[in-house]
C-alpha cells in the first residue's frame, strides 16, 4: 500500500500500548481488534484495558460507556475507509467507470486491512451507532459519492437499461460479497487456489458486474483503472 495512505491511516491505527496522549486512539483500535477476533460485540472493557495497558476508569475518562466507545469506533472506521477511498480515487483518473471501481477497490481493501471496523460498520451497527449524527453524516456522504459516480456512469452509457435501485443493489452486493470472502476467511473453504492472487479482487469485480454493463461498458472495462492495493 502506498506510503501516503499508510501515513494517513496511522492517525487512528495504533499498536497495543500508548504514549504521548494516544490512549483514546489505542482504545478504539483495541476494540476493532477484539471485534475482528470474535466477530461479535461481546467483549468487556477490562479486555480493552488489558490490550492497551490501562484501567477501566481510564477508559471511562475518554468514553461515557461501552456503547459510546462503539459509536466512536464506528466513526473512526469511516475515517479510515475514506482515507482508502480518497487514495484510490486520486489514482483512478477521469474515467467515471475507473473512479467507480476505485471506490469498490477501497471498500474491499479497507475490509481486508481493518476487518474489525468493517464488521462493526457493515454488520453490527447498534441503535446508538445508527442514531449518531456524526455517523449518519459520514455514511450519507459515502452513499452520495457512490450514487454520484453511478449517475456519471449511467450518463456516459456504461450500463444497460436497468432500474437504478437494482443497479445500486447489484454493485453493493458485489463489493460486500467480495469483502466478506476476506473478513470471513471464506476463500480457504470455497477457492483455496485463489489465496494470494494479486489480481483476484479486480477480476471478481469485473466478473460480478459484467451482466449490467452495456457494450461500451464492456469495452472500457478492458482498459479501466486497476486495483491500486494489490
Amino acid at each position: 500500500m502506498a506510503s501516503a495512505l499508510k501515513a494517513s491511516t496511522g492517525r487512528i491505527r495504533k499498536k497495543a500500548g500508548y504514549h504521548h496522549g494516544d490512549l483514546r486512539n489505542a482504545i478504539i483500535e483495541a476494540v476493532a481488534q477484539l471485534i475482528s477476533r470474535s466477530h461479535s460485540l461481546d467483549f468487556q472493557l477490562k479486555e480493552v484495558g488489558k490490550m492497551v495497558g490501562t484501567s477501566i476508569p481510564a477508559i471511562y475518562r475518554h468514553f461515557e460507556s461501552k456503547q459510546d466507545l462503539l459509536v466512536e469506533t464506528a466513526i473512526a472506521g469511516y475515517v479510515l475507509q475514506e482515507n482508502y477511498r480518497t487514495h484510490s480515487i486520486e489514482l483512478a483518473g477521469d474515467l467515471p467507470l475507473s473512479r467507480l471501481l476505485a471506490v469498490g477497490y477501497a471498500y474491499v481493501h479497507f475490509a481486508r486491512s481493518h476487518p474489525g471496523y468493517f464488521l462493526l460498520m457493515k454488520s453490527m451497527e447498534t441503535e446508538e451507532i445508527l442514531s449518531s449524527c456524526r455517523y449518519q453524516v459520514q455514511r450519507e456522504r459515502t452513499i452520495q459519492l457512490t450514487n454520484d459516480l453511478v449517475t456519471e456512469c449511467i450518463e456516459a452509457g456504461y450500463f444497460i437499461d436497468i432500474e437504478l435501485d437494482l443497479l445500486l443493489a447489484t454493485l453493493q452486493a458485489a463489493a460486500f460479497g467480495i469483502a466478506n470472502l476476506y473478513t470471513g476467511d471464506q476463500l480457504r473453504y470455497v477457492a483455496p487456489s485463489l489465496i494470494g492472487r494479486d489480481d483476484l479482487v479486480a477480476n471478481l469485480f469485473k466478473i460480478s458486474i459484467r451482466s449490467i454493463l452495456s457494450e461500451k461498458g464492456l469495452r472500457d472495462m478492458e482498459v479501466v483503472f486497476d486495483d491500486p492495493f494489490k
